[in-house]
């Protein structure tokens, strides 16, 4: 029997219980925006409800989120939303500050000049936030890419295109509050019925052949590690031709599965077969399982170590192979402990 060593490794898991901000934030955004270009597209005059929905949702509801979105590691989600917030007070303390000090000079309503170029500066701001949701999803870059737009026609008016670039940028500021609203109610109905519903056309930057250029790597780590795994004393006995064969085969259907070619056949029959094979050599069902469950873990150590994802900008690719490694070992534990049991191979799954 193989000798049984002894681990110290402890292994700390962080749970974030943080609800996600990013809905408040763009319904905030998305709200406001509507209301206001409403307005510009000379449907009603402005009014209190848009300067009191500017303060107060535009504003301190955007200020709220980002600084939750801070407390997540999330730099962009930051940035954007306490700079709208931001950008919605100021745009409210524009019409209101000359109203409060009218006699004062320094507190003058500013000119249409000087408001194309505060459109400007906006449009700059938004053009590379729009940069930035080229790595996050298609919801974000259509709402980021319509309101550098936005900002750019509120400019034209302002530097004197006249009422027609208003309205016209009203009834294009009206879409780019419909395109925020719709990527917070996906996240909120998505997170809620746990599915796609709404899709928010994710992007994902996890590359295809991730595993088979680090095959070897992971194969050998494997084994290394099921050797010396207090779960998995049994081992002992099956020799390390064996298990890199298997291992090969295993981390080559994974590489299928994240490739977007999925063999559900083969995977059945081969862990099926895995776990007769194991069931006749007298390897307890536990450590069949654990065994199984340390290569997941490897190719996961393996994906950080090579920086699959680097920062809170990669997150997609972390929840990308999260979810796709745990659909194919799911169903490699399933179909093992079915042959393992000596139950026919199974039709059909479900996972």
């Amino acid at each position: 029997m193989a000798e049984r060593i002894t681990s110290s490794e402890t292994v700390t898991k962080l749970l974030d219980t943080n609800a996600n901000p990013a809905p408040l934030g763009l319904m905030g955004f998305a709200l406001t925006t509507i209301l206001l270009n409403i307005h510009n597209a000379g449907v009603y005059p402005l009014n209190s409800m848009i300067l009191a929905i500017g303060i107060f949702y535009g504003g301190i509801a955007q200020l709220i989120a980002g600084i939750m979105e801070w407390k997540k590691n999330n730099t962009f989600g930051t940035l954007a939303f306490t700079s709208y917030g931001a950008f919605w007070l100021t745009l409210v303390g524009i019409f209101l500050i000359p109203a409060i000090f009218p006699n004062t000079e320094i507190a003058a309503m500013p000119s249409e000049t000087a408001l194309a170029w505060f459109f400007v500066a906006w449009g700059a701001f938004s053009g590379y936030m729009f940069i930035g949701s080229l790595k996050l999803n298609r919801a974000l870059q259509v709402v980021f890419g319509l309101l550098t737009i936005l900002f750019f026609l509120l400019a034209v008016r302002d530097f004197g295109g006249g009422p027609v670039w208003g309205k016209i940028a009203g009834w294009e500021g009206i879409v780019t509050g419909i395109a925020a609203a719709y990527a917070a109610a996906a996240q909120i109905i998505n997170e809620i019925y746990r599915r796609a519903i709404l899709p928010l056309g994710p992007v994902s930057h996890l590359p295809k052949s991730f595993v088979q250029s680090h095959g070897e790597e992971i194969a050998n780590m494997w084994l290394m590690d099921l050797r010396r795994s207090p779960q998995t004393p049994s081992y002992g006995v099956v020799s390390d031709n064996e298990l890199v064969t298997a291992s090969e085969f295993a981390l080559a259907q994974v590489d299928e599965h994240l490739s977007g070619n999925p063999t559900i056949t083969d995977i059945g029959e081969y862990f099926h077969r895995l776990g007769a094979t194991r069931a006749a050599m007298g390897l307890p069902l536990p450590e069949l399982l654990s065994a199984i469950l340390l290569l997941k873990r490897e190719i996961w150590m393996s994906a950080r170590q090579h920086g699959v994802w680097e920062s809170a900008m990669d997150l997609q690719r972390a929840v990308d192979l999260n979810r796709e490694l745990g659909r194919f070992f799911d169903r490699a534990v399933y179909y093992a402990a079915a042959g393992y049991c000596g139950s026919s191979l199974p039709e059909k799954d479900y996972f």
